[in-house]
């Protein structure tokens, strides 16, 4: 049994940035080796003081992907507090490669059980959703649980983008006191907006988990639990939605493999080293 500290993480690991004892490096990004109890209870403790937003962020094949070709986002997941493997392809190559991870943390799988650890009262949380009855219909399952200071609201098309937008939710949240910033909006573009305004937001923990609200708020049906349990939730999602993920699955996710051979071979997945050329990367994209 894992003995827990009075901050409710393992005693022999500190709940900080600048730790990494408890981290295996995989694709050049470093995972946590937490199993999902200490995440949970990890997640239920304050966040660092005075370092804004702590990013959690779930890797799976299709961040893999966009990670070999976007700067801003790999600068996302490098400034992030924790990584966790979501999906199973990626949680393969984890276990072909001996890495100490001890299994998948999907967003989907942790959302509801993060909800039933936090408390009304001492925990003020923030949903960001992708559409008006998603919102809605979150907000009365978070009324459910005893929350009463909770906010559900909505993001404009292109957020990421739209800097009035930016600085209302960041001013909100700085209003609210947000303990718990959920963004089901899609990534890299939640996780990349978390990062880029992590000293903007107050102490708290952020993360993307993409239709993970829209599965808890009932909007949006999710795959039956042996089927994500193998790891094919991904047909079903394919299945559920064939026009938006079909190429997404099954042709964009190729480059995956030349990711895997250039880390075998020891190579950066992105086919250059990072510090010479984010800065470069992200001001284009800020500037076009």
């Amino acid at each position: 049994m894992t003995e827990l500290s009075p901050r409710g993480v393992p005693s022999q690991w500190d709940n900080d940035n600048n730790h990494t004892s408890a981290e295996h490096n995989l694709l050049g990004f470093n995972f946590t080796t937490w199993n999902e109890e200490v995440m949970l209870a990890a997640l239920a403790t304050p966040a660092p003081r005075a370092e804004g937003l702590q990013l959690l962020v779930t890797a799976n094949v299709d961040h893999i992907v966009r990670l070999t070709k976007d700067a801003e986002f790999r600068a996302a997941y490098r400034s992030a507090w924790k990584a966790v493997v979501d999906g199973m392809p990626v949680m393969i190559y984890a276990r072909l490669r001996g890495a100490p991870i001890p299994g998948r943390l999907s967003g989907s799988d942790l959302f509801p059980k993060i909800l039933r650890r936090l408390s009304p009262g001492q925990h003020r949380l923030l949903f960001v959703c992708p559409d008006e009855e998603t919102a809605i219909k979150l907000n009365e399952r978070i009324r459910e649980l005893g929350f009463t200071d909770h906010l559900s609201i909505t993001a404009p098309m292109g957020f990421e983008k739209n800097e009035a937008f930016g600085t209302w939710l960041t001013s909100l949240a700085r209003k609210q006191q947000t303990t718990h910033l959920f963004l089901g909006l899609g990534a890299p573009k939640s996780e990349k907006w978390m990062a880029q305004h992590r000293h903007d937001l107050p102490d708290c923990y952020g993360m993307a988990f993409g239709a993970a609200l829209q599965f808890y708020a009932g909007t949006k049906r999710r795959a039956p639990w042996i089927v994500s349990k193998l790891g094919f939730e991904f047909l079903w999602r394919v299945a559920s939605e064939p026009r938006r993920l079909a190429k997404r699955y099954f042709v964009s996710s190729w480059p995956f493999l030349l990711a895997v051979a250039r880390d075998l071979a020891g190579k950066p997945i992105a086919g250059f080293n990072d510090p010479a050329i984010v800065p470069q990367e992200i001001e284009k994209k800020r500037a076009s």
